[in-house]
Order: structure tokens, then C-alpha cells, then sequence
């Protein structure tokens, strides 16, 4: 995949965020911050890529605070937060797998993504250990969990290289994935 453009790049971070928003609704809590936050170190340069990865947070919190009714409690505060910091921490990992690499092959993202829903679960576990809630890392959980987060990435991937090769002034997409 290739980075995107000036241009392109406020289509797709519309996209992403447009994604974050209606994945909220019908996802609720299996919403695939680890596949956005892989997509985004993929696709957008590093500012680009953290502020995508913040607000799409925060339109998931804003979504389930508002809309979906979540629960007003200091535990869900400290989960919504250790979302946060868990898609910040894919988004790290997954930048630090590619290396900046402008042209990447399919099993590099697959292994930045794996790398990335590591360290997304590894903190958000982190947080439940401290505030309660760990019952919901079965083995079942984290698989259907990773499974959604999967299906979303290959969705978002196939969507950015037609769209990256159907918006104007953009670089050309790599032709490996």
C-alpha cells in the first residue's frame, strides 16, 4: 500500500472516521481499533495516522456515551481509556513493523496487523486487570475479536486500493496486495 496524498488523505481519513462512527452503532464492543489503527500507520503519514487514530477513539466514545447508552461508571471510563491508549498502542506497533516502508507486501501488513491487535489487547487487558472486567478475555472472546478486527482490515485495505487508484493526483498503489 501506499501513503496518501495531501488530497486523498482527507477522503480517506473521512472514511476511517465515518467507519469509527457506524462500526459503533452496530459493533458496540468489538470495534476493530486495532485493524484502524494497522490501516492508518498503512496509509497516512504519522500525524495524519495518530490524530486518525484519536478521533476515532473518540467518535467511538462519543457514539457510546451518547447513542448506545453506555454506562456512566468509573469502570467504563478507565475501559474507554484503556481503548485509547491499546489503539494508540497498535498504531505504534504497527508503525514500528513497516519501518516507514512506502510499498508493503501483503504478509508484512498481515504481520502489522498481528502485531498491532498484540499490543491494542495486551493493553486493554492491562486496564481490566486494574479496573475489573478481565472475565471478557476468554480465549472464544479474543479469537472473535481478532477474527472481526481481520474482516475489517481486509474490507479497509481492499476500500483504500480503490480508492487509491480511483482519486485523482494520487500516487500509484502498490500492486502487491
Amino acid at each position: 500500500m501506499t501513503k496518501a496524498t495531501a488530497g486523498t488523505a482527507l477522503i480517506w481519513t473521512a472514511v476511517l472516521g465515518a467507519s469509527a462512527i457506524f462500526g459503533t452503532w452496530f459493533f458496540a464492543c468489538v470495534f476493530p481499533f486495532a485493524a484502524i489503527a494497522t490501516i492508518a500507520a498503512l496509509t497516512l503519514d504519522t500525524r495524519k495516522g495518530l490524530v486518525l487514530v484519536g478521533a476515532t477513539w473518540a467518535a467511538n466514545q462519543i457514539v457510546g456515551f451518547t447513542v448506545m447508552d453506555y454506562p456512566r461508571t468509573f469502570e467504563t471510563a478507565a475501559l474507554g481509556i484503556s481503548l485509547g491508549l491499546g489503539a494508540v498502542a497498535a498504531w505504534v506497533v504497527a508503525r514500528a513493523v513497516l519501518r516507514g516502508e512506502t510499498r508493503v507486501l501483503a504478509p508484512r501488513a498481515a504481520v502489522a496487523l498481528l502485531g498491532g491487535f498484540v499490543a491494542y489487547q495486551l493493553v486493554i487487558f492491562a486496564g481490566a486487570l486494574a479496573f475489573g472486567g478481565a472475565g471478557n478475555f476468554s480465549a472464544d472472546i479474543v479469537a472473535g475479536v481478532a477474527l472481526n478486527d481481520a474482516i475489517w482490515f481486509v474490507g479497509l485495505g481492499a476500500l483504500w486500493l480503490g480508492l487509491s487508484r480511483t482519486l485523482p493526483q494520487q500516487v500509484p498503489a502498490a500492486q502487491e496486495i
